[in-house]
């Protein structure tokens, strides 16, 4: 089995790039890094020209300017041009490979900065335009004109490992920066409102349909609601769907299908510069995700069993006790089926699982009262639920709560109810740790083969402890920096001694986009030229009956009659599925056949196919747990969504993990493979890592803890 990643193989035609380009590389002051630098735009202006700039690190900038050029004649100027008084710029050749005997731009660098070259292309996106800004490569959405508060700008970078990436940013106007920070009262946010009004701002040139850096002295005084700053929204996270085949304006502005689109670009702008492709991975090992606890009742219900249920309500309003009753109906009976076993109390209750309604941070900080936020303790479990959320308060956002519940009932138990850890067949003692990034301690949990475990927080105040998990502190710390290792999950120590760590790589995998497109296009094609009135149809029907369909069916008998009845009448593709949706329902056999019927014999597809052989061919670089690439040291894998949670969209992209091993372990971790095939990690998904790191991340809030 092969799937594609974001990867990307790349062959320079270092001569075809040498005749038609120069490049210089600019380096600035020690105490200075490129972020925000204005000299990156100034290249890009009319006083300069320059066809891409790009920068991907504190030490250098690069420019590159069509050919022919002066380039002794272009260096002079910068080195006499005020605005670079703090920068020393030289000429760079381009190379295919770093050679550290020449000054060059190479490797990933020379493809970034070909890649920014596209902001001056023809080539567009539907509804984006490319923008080379600061020495990064974003896509700018149609203004479609009218300034709007804020815009989630797609930005591209390719790593030096090669990883195309698209992440999204969120650029604001000064305006509703100003006025946001007029209103608050929050000192940390007043800050990062502050700093961002610091940033560089950026206006939309309509010439070209995209932004471009705002000078006061060249572009005058601009209002400030057409001004732009990168700023996020306060709770608000800038993000767009990883994947979307609902239509095909919304692939087109999933990062997938932006990314889908790029590597098009490319092949269609930069073909003569650079050939380009995605890398392939070969599966090994395949791990079907179907275990679940929030899907079935029965197994919830039996995790209550005899539990009590306490619900607080901190707000007391008319609002707060709608929501009380809502949960004591939710509750009963199908999760506890004794009444009794909920009570409403105006304190917690020791033992029991505390559901708190109370009002979110912003309220208590406004109104100038004390949180009613309580973390757990040994001894009193506590979820909460803020009133201001009400709306958004279903069965799903419950049976979180609830399992929450569960797990620090969990942790304050030291035993697994949630999961069978027996299963595993593990034996003696396994340990997992996680690093506490804000109070920098290591948190190690203990597991013992009948699931109970115990967890313990290291800190060097504690020698006695510190001293014993010294060698797994030592293995999570990067010797030059003294920090944690960068992207380390976790790290896990089997019986046998052998220890391996969890690293999160940029790499994402990447479903079959060219088979999705296409689909999605069939989908929104209009019915054929003959085929588009209910007589026609209706022959459709008589053919498949006759040809194709040989059991007796009362459905196809009722859609035809009313395919007939309409006659002339033309029917659009949507009415069309509709009325097929009725009359024989959605998945039942005859539909299902007739559906393909359309596909095979006429080119009718009127919607996405959900066949579990279609999804494993379209998105099994999205789905269940892969491993591969195991060798003796090292191996990979990565965790999808469930089969039959496919809908119309993936939310994230699938990262690949790398686990290595430590010198001198063997590699542990496919026996662990199982511990990520639970829903009760995040909601209705399975978790990325073994389960036993979110009990350590909520052991963490817990007072015992601290």
């Amino acid at each position: 089995m092969t799937i594609f990643t974001n990867r990307l193989e790349i062959n320079f035609n270092i001569d075809a790039i040498k005749e038609d380009f120069a490049f210089i590389r600019l380096t600035r002051d020690s105490n200075k890094n490129w972020y925000g630098a204005a000299e990156l735009d100034y290249l890009i202006g009319q006083d300069f020209n320059a066809a891409a700039v790009m920068s991907q690190d504190e030490k250098y900038a690069y420019a590159m300017f069509n050919k022919p050029i002066d380039v002794y004649q272009l260096l002079h100027n910068i080195r006499n041009n005020k605005e670079f008084d703090d920068n020393a710029v030289i000429e760079v050749v381009p190379k295919a490979i770093c050679d550290k005997s020449e000054e060059c731009i190479c490797e990933a660098w020379l493809g970034q900065i070909l890649l920014n070259s596209l902001s001056s292309s023809k080539s567009r996106f539907a509804k984006f335009n490319y923008s080379n800004l600061t020495g990064s490569l974003l896509l700018v959405p149609d203004f479609e004109g009218k300034n709007k508060a804020y815009l989630d700008i797609a930005k591209i970078t390719l790593t030096s490992e090669y990883f195309l990436k698209v992440e999204t940013v969120r650029y604001r106007t000064e305006i509703s920066i100003r006025s946001e920070l007029k209103k608050t009262s929050d000192s940390k946010r007043k800050q990062q409102l502050q700093n961002a009004l610091e940033k560089p701002k950026y206006i939309f040139e309509a010439s070209t349909g995209s932004l471009r850096r705002y000078f006061l002295q060249r572009d005058g005084e601009v209002e400030l609601n057409s001004r732009y700053i990168k700023c996020g929204l306060k709770g608000k996270k800038a993000s767009k769907q990883f994947l979307d085949f609902s239509s095909t304006d919304n692939f087109e502005k999933s990062r997938a299908g932006i990314l889908h689109k790029l590597i098009s670009t490319i092949q269609a702008d930069l073909s003569k510069y650079m050939d380009v492709k995605l890398s392939t991975l070969e599966i090994e090992d395949t791990i079907e995700l179907n275990n679940t606890l929030l899907q079935k009742p029965e197994k919830l219900r039996s995790l209550l069993d005899g539990e009590l249920i306490n619900i607080v309500d901190t707000v007391n309003n008319e609002e707060s006790r709608d929501l009380v009753t809502q949960i004591k109906t939710f509750l009963h009976p199908q999760y506890v089926t004794e009444k009794k076993n909920i009570t409403c109390r105006k304190r917690d209750k020791d033992g029991a699982l505390n559901l708190r309604i109370i009002h979110d941070a912003d309220y208590y900080e406004r109104m100038k009262l004390d949180d009613e936020y309580r973390p757990s303790t040994k001894k009193t479990y506590r979820q909460h639920i803020t009133i201001e959320s009400i709306e958004t308060t279903s069965d799903a956002v419950l049976k979180t709560i609830l399992k929450e519940l569960l797990i620090k009932r969990d942790i304050s138990h030291g035993k697994f109810n949630l999961f069978d850890w027996n299963n595993l067949q593990l034996k003696g003692m396994w340990t997992f740790a996680a690093w506490d990034e804000d109070a920098e301690h290591v948190v190690f949990m203990e597991i013992q083969p009948d699931g109970s475990f115990e967890c313990h927080q290291i800190h060097e105040q504690n020698l006695f402890n510190y001293q014993e998990f010294q060698k797994y502190i030592d293995l999570m710390i990067d010797d030059k920096s003294g920090k944690k290792l960068k992207n380390l999950e976790g790290l896990v120590e089997s019986n046998t001694g052998d220890i391996n760590r969890i690293f999160r790589t940029d790499e994402v995998t990447i479903p079959n986009l060219d088979k999705i497109e296409d689909i999605i296009k069939e989908v929104k094609m209009d019915l054929p030229q003959n085929k588009q009135t209910g007589s026609d149809l209706a022959n459709l029907i008589k053919e498949f009956m006759t040809d194709y369909f040989q059991e007796d069916s009362d459905k196809l008998v009722a859609l035809f009659d009313e395919l007939q009845r309409l006659g002339n009448s033309e029917l659009d593709k949507e009415r069309f599925r509709i009325l097929l949706n009725n009359k024989l329902g959605k998945t039942t056999k005859v539909a299902r056949e007739f559906r393909e019927y359309l596909v095979n014999q006429h080119q009718i597809r009127l919607s996405f196919p959900k066949q579990k052989e279609t999804l494993e061919d379209l998105f099994d670089a999205s789905l269940n747990i892969k491993y591969f690439s195991e060798t003796e040291e090292e191996a990979y894998y990565f965790v999808g969504g469930r089969r039959e949670n496919v809908q119309f969209s993936f939310k994230d992209a699938c990262h690949v993990r790398r686990i290595a091993a430590v010198k001198g372990s063997k590699l542990i971790f496919r026996q662990l493979l199982p511990t990520m095939d639970v829903d009760f990690v995040r909601t209705g998904q399975s978790t990325v890592i073994p389960f036993p790191f979110k009990y350590i991340r909520e052991y963490k809030n817990f007072d015992v803890a601290n």
